[in-house]
């Protein structure tokens, strides 16, 4: 802030605009009136510039030239005030008097004075003040270095030359802009963008356009540079400073220059101009000013922007497009339709368009274009045409009329498509339909479709027959309510077939299914099934279930459902199910030998087995060696007998067993070892070594039932591995979303076990988390035939009818690790190859917080 000493009488300050400078500077005023008398003690006071009137400069003009002088070489400004161009003062005008005045008055200002007169003359002033302090310091500077700082003073006094340049310019540039005012009104009319900039790139004058195309309205542009103005406006600062660039070329060039420019805008438009720059030079060469014209073509360019994007479309389509006059006469020919016809532009041009038609439908065409004539459009229309090698092709038509500004059809527009290889496709679409059509009429069991409500969409003769009823009667229906009735019903229906077996226990789901919805009523367990499967994507099988006739009797089935996809959608489902009347009796009388076997057999051969275990100790040594062979065979086939019983009932009692069972947190890892260090002695003995590989997780389970399955899968393939041979146990963690898919890329000897079918979670385990464990038992022995995979885990069956009396089995030691399995939520399944060997595999839920390592 610069201080302003001001020297004018009272009555004259009325005629100045002092309080414009109280806001920029500090004033000091002096009213010698008060005491008139008295000296003005103007050595005493510090200033930067002095304001007096004529009065008062008569009294201190010598003080006034001492002042000048013995600032030197400061600039010490001082401002006459006069209420005319010729000072009371002298005779003379004053313009005759500047060399009197030449070292005391640097300006004067007639009153009463404008604002910005005022402001302007006294801004000079202080700027010539300003300078010369610079300049003054600078030389202080530059007397104290040495000599070869020289072209460091020359370039301060080039800078001081500019800036008295940029002064005057300044003033040339007000004065220029009051005396053309009419031009803003010329200027602020135009559409088009225009701007005025000096030699030095400093914007003059901008019409209305500019202003608002850069948000510049609000701000005081003039004597800006692009740069100046891209800091008070950010957003356009990349914008002004490419404008720059091009104004520097522009006068590079020194003449006209054309060329486009774009701005983006804040709103998120863009903005393209023509842009125009015309540089002006004064006489000497020296750049005076650049006058900028700019028109608006955004609309233009995006619309020949358009025209040339359609025009590459059309071209690089690979459909033919084709434009004809009304009588058919091809005029544009794309490469889509030189590809489609084999007819090269050049050659096709000027020919009629009935080149294409087949000769079995000569009035097609003409008909085509007597409805396009009328203004019709054709959309899709499907027929032959005939390409330059003869060959007839299948082809889809979109016919357009092509319409002038007013609205009357000018020319044809047709939209080729080859659809010769869809047609194909459609054949053999057809042909696959008819083939499956007749597998699904020609099959065995009732075979169902479903849509995603659940509604039956169709079925196949069997499913029609087993029902009792005509197809009619069960499409667009509920499978429930075709063929189901209550669940009570049905649970009634299924004791008396097989009293022995829970409904429940037959249904095999994953572990994580989805659980019905939340006040979702369901009418019985198998549309529950059904319902999950659609909603989660899920293959389920329920091995025991009633469908009920038309007539009201009842069937028992095993059903299968599996869902069906649409790209990754679910869109229905298929029930593929089978009538097991013939089956549930065999399981009855089995469940009645059963029963024989448990009451009538255990007491009297553990009798006998005690009896000749005394025999064969060697107590009685009276009887022949001949007589103790016999009782070791009776002893070995007495064992054979129990160990029978003893796996029927506990296959039979393990189900109603489990659910009084004390379940822990185990360790997966020590029951592996646990089951190995029971089986050492085993494998020692047949000559095997046991490779035990285990894995710390947690689990909830009965320990002893998990080492029970363990050490049965254990002891087979201890029992089928040759002398030498190895036997794995190992355990891998594995995610439930990824087991499925690790199943289905192992190489597998049966197709039904790329996807093992997972048993349903047992009512009194707890949720398990999204984590298994996967132990697999691994040996070298003969292998398992592929049409035998499935069957190994069914109750009293072996690969080989003379196993159980060579390795001692009973044909059920797979189907109790089954149950035992299942019982803890898992599922078991067998790989195998013949020569090689086998692997079992079961994989069981883990808590939450049970996941570990591998140890």
């Amino acid at each position: 802030m610069s201080r302003i000493l001001l020297l004018v009488d009272r009555h004259q300050q009325l005629n100045l605009p002092i309080a414009h400078l109280n806001t920029e500077h500090e004033v000091l005023v002096l009213d010698r009136a008060l005491d008139p008398n008295s000296e003005f003690p103007i050595p005493q006071i510090a200033f930067d510039l002095c304001i007096l009137d004529e009065a008062n400069f008569d009294r201190i003009g010598p003080l006034v030239e001492s002042l000048k002088a013995a600032a030197e070489p400061i600039f010490l400004p001082f401002l006459l005030v006069s209420k005319s161009q010729t000072p009371a003062l002298f005779e003379q005008p004053f313009s005759q008097q500047a060399k009197p005045l030449e070292r005391r008055i640097d300006d004067l200002i007639v009153t009463p004075a404008e604002p910005a007169q005022l402001h302007l003359r006294v801004e000079n002033l202080l700027a010539r003040r300003r300078l010369s302090l610079e300049l003054h310091k600078l030389q202080e500077v530059i007397k104290e270095r040495t000599v070869t700082e020289s072209l460091l003073k020359d370039s301060l006094q080039t800078a001081n030359e500019n800036l008295q340049r940029e002064i005057t310019k300044r003033a040339e540039v007000e004065s220029a802009r009051r005396e053309n005012s009419y031009l803003d009104l010329l200027m602020n009319a135009m559409p088009d963008i225009v701007c005025f900039k000096d030699g030095e790139g400093r914007w003059q004058e901008a019409n209305r356009a500019i202003l608002e195309v850069f948000e510049l309205e609000k701000i005081d542009y003039r004597s800006l540079k692009d740069s100046q103005l891209g800091e008070l406006s950010s957003f356009y600062r990349e914008a002004l400073e490419a404008c720059e660039v091009s104004d520097r070329e522009a006068w590079e060039k020194g003449t006209l220059s054309r060329g486009e420019e774009i701005i983006p805008r804040s709103d998120g438009t863009v903005k393209i101009y023509d842009v125009i720059k015309v540089p002006v030079f004064h006489p000497d060469g020296r750049r005076k000013s650049i006058v900028i014209l700019g028109r608006d073509i955004t609309e233009h360019k995006q619309t020949r922007d358009e025209l040339v994007r359609l025009a590459s479309i059309v071209e690089s389509s690979d459909d033919g497009i084709v434009g004809k006059t009304l009588a058919g006469t091809i005029q544009s020919w794309n490469a889509g339709a030189e590809k489609i016809y084999g007819y090269c532009a050049a050659e096709i041009k000027g020919q009629s368009i009935e080149i294409l038609a087949i000769p079995e439908r000569p009035k097609e065409i003409p008909q085509i274009l007597e409805n396009i004539r009328a203004g019709a459009t054709i959309d899709h229309y499907e027929t032959v045409h005939l390409r330059k090698d003869g060959q007839q092709i299948d082809v889809s038509l979109t016919i357009s009329p092509i319409k002038d500004a007013t609205g009357a059809v000018t020319g044809v527009s047709t939209i080729a498509r080859d659809i010769s290889d869809s047609k194909r496709v459609e054949k053999a679409f057809e042909q696959l339909r008819h083939q499956t059509e007749m597998i699904l009429f020609s099959a065995g069991e009732g075979i169902c479709g479903l849509n995603k409500e659940g509604k039956v969409t169709f079925v196949n003769p069997a499913a029609v027959r087993m029902a009792g009823c005509e197809s009619k009667q069960l499409i667009d229906r509920p499978l429930y309510e075709s063929l189901h009735r209550s669940q009570e019903e049905g649970s009634k229906a299924i004791q008396q077939l097989s009293p022995v077996t829970d409904i429940n226990s037959g249904s095999e789901l994953v572990p994580h299914c989805a659980a019905p919805q939340a006040g979702k009523l369901l009418p019985n367990r198998v549309s529950s099934q059904i319902l999950a499967t659609l909603e989660d994507g899920e293959a389920r099988r329920v091995t025991d279930e009633i469908f009920w006739r038309r007539d009201g009797s009842s069937f028992p089935v095993e059903y299968v459902v599996a869902p069906m996809r649409e790209e990754g959608e679910i869109i229905g489902a298929v029930v593929t199910f089978k009538d097991i009347t013939d089956r549930l009796a065999v399981e009855r009388m089995k469940d009645e030998f059963i029963s024989v076997v448990s009451h009538e057999l255990r007491t009297p051969m553990t009798s006998i087995h005690g009896a000749l275990g005394l025999l064969n100790s060697g107590l009685l040594d009276a009887y022949p060696q001949k007589a103790k062979r016999m009782l070791e065979i009776a002893v070995t086939n007495t064992d054979r007998l129990v160990r029978l019983v003893n796996d029927i009932l506990d296959l039979e009692r393990m189900e109603s067993s489990y659910s009084t069972a004390v379940k822990q947190t185990c360790n997966v890892a020590e029951l592996m070892l646990q089951a190995a260090d029971e089986m050492q002695g085993m494998a020692q003995q047949a000559g095997v070594t046991l490779s035990v590989k285990p894995v710390g997780a947690q689990l909830q389970a009965v320990p002893d039932r998990l080492i029970q399955a363990l050490t049965n899968l254990l002891s087979n393939a201890i029992k089928f591995s040759p002398s030498g041979a190895t036997v794995w146990l190992s355990g891998e963690l594995s995610h439930n979303l990824d087991l499925a898919e690790k199943a289905a890329h192992k190489s597998v000897s049966s197709p039904s076990l790329l996807s093992p079918e997972p048993a349903a979670a047992h009512p009194h385990l707890p949720v398990p988390s999204s984590w298994y464990i996967v132990i697999a038992v691994k040996d070298q022995g003969r292998g398992i035939p592929p049409d035998k995979l499935e069957m190994v885990f069914e109750r009293f069956q072996q690969v080989d009818a003379s196993d159980s009396r060579q390795k001692g089995g009973t044909g059920l030691g797979l189907a109790i690790c089954r149950s035992i399995v299942q019982q803890h939520g898992g599922r078991m399944w067998v790989e195998s190859v013949v020569g090689e060997g086998s692997t079992f595999f079961l994989s069981l839920p883990l808590l939450r917080e049970g996941l570990a390592t591998e140890s």
